[in-house]
């Protein structure tokens, strides 16, 4: 036992086991996306997108949405847009974005498994 006596704290990771975080994080991600004047992806395909943190999501939804523009773009005629920002500090922009909107929408989007 003596191995456990310099434990102070234990942590679970319940998202996805016991609670339902997706419609939260989706929201999230849209809000910030919206935020940088890109595409929103919707619930349906940021679920896709969960796993592997949310540094990861955050690339993924960029990714996503800088294709996305760029075909809605090409569709209506309009030149591509220069990104001046470079796609790594989109994504570190994007994070903080994130982290503000889910901490704004985690407690209604975020639901205990039946």
């Amino acid at each position: 036992m003596s191995k456990f006596e310099d434990i102070r704290g234990v942590a679970f990771d319940l998202d996805g086991t016991l609670v339902d975080s997706a419609p939260g994080l989706a929201a999230a991600v849209d809000m910030a996306l919206y935020a940088l004047e890109l595409p929103v992806a919707g619930e349906e395909r940021v679920i896709t997108w969960i796993g592997n943190g949310a540094d990861v999501l955050m690339e993924r939804a960029l990714t996503w949405a800088r294709q996305e523009r760029a075909t809605l773009r090409k569709t209506m005629g309009k030149p591509p847009v220069d990104d001046d920002i470079p796609a790594e500090e989109q994504v570190r922009i994007l994070r903080k974005l994130f982290d503000r909107y889910y901490g704004e929408v985690a407690e209604e989007g975020t639901f205990l498994f039946p």
